[in-house]
């Protein structure tokens, strides 16, 4: 609810000056309170040159884009807005990725009282992604160890260069697909087994509570134009 909250934020808060608050927080709170502050922090280093780019590309080009229909903004300030705005979402992407565990979002969701076989679905999802992941650098090391070169040439070549890297990912993500169903059809998994749900806490419901009221006020404030 943290992550989905700051991303509508995000898209929904139009002034520098909020958006440079809220990166300025969620910054504060990801590199001096989380725990997996080091995975942030390398996350975001790499991420510098995109922020760059966003920067620039806004600056000089936002006269083509619909963002000018907000209007009392220069290139410059257009620039900041639009690359606090990417740096508050892929820091909020870096923490939920870092902090929330696909069995806890299953948890989480249930507490919604979301259909087990969602839930079960969207974390065996997120699951794959990582083993697709660790496929990818394991296959991309070997292929270069090989004395295969991917970014050396044209585009076109170097695109041709990843058709090595990409075929046996393909297969082997093909290959842990089957024997994850495999799995689970020798464990007899079944969807309609009751698994007792989570429940929220009072703390739980407080922060969601306080996100739904951001969210809210920001909306009836931005986009709406009540308060």
């Amino acid at each position: 609810m943290g992550f989905a909250s700051i991303v509508a934020l995000a898209f929904i808060c139009k002034d520098i000056l909020v958006i440079g608050l809220l990166a300025a927080v969620a910054a504060a709170t990801s590199l001096f309170l989380s725990s997996e502050r080091e995975f942030v922090r390398t996350g975001l280093k790499s991420m510098i040159p995109l922020l760059a780019v966003a920067f620039l590309l806004w600056s000089f080009a936002y006269k083509w884009s619909i963002f000018q229909q907000y209007g009392g903004y220069s290139g410059f300030e257009v620039g900041v807005f639009m690359a606090l705005r990417l740096f508050l979402i892929l820091l909020a992407s870096l923490n939920f990725v870092a902090s929330v565990k696909p069995s806890e979002l299953v948890k989480g969701l249930e507490a919604f009282r979301i259909p087990y076989r969602a839930a079960f679905l969207l974390s065996l999802t997120l699951r794959h992604v990582y083993t697709v992941a660790d496929d990818y650098r394991a296959i991309k090391e070997a292929q270069m160890s090989r004395g295969l070169e991917l970014d050396k040439g044209s585009l076109l070549k170097r695109i041709k260069n990843y058709v090595p890297v990409m075929t046996p990912l393909l297969v082997r993500s093909i290959e842990k697909a089957e024997e994850l169903a495999l799995a689970m059809e020798l464990k007899n998994f079944s969807f309609k087994r009751r698994r007792v749900a989570s429940r929220l806490k009072l703390m739980d419901a407080i922060l969601i509570g306080a996100f739904a009221a951001a969210v809210a006020l920001a909306a009836l404030h931005y986009l709406v134009g009540v308060l």
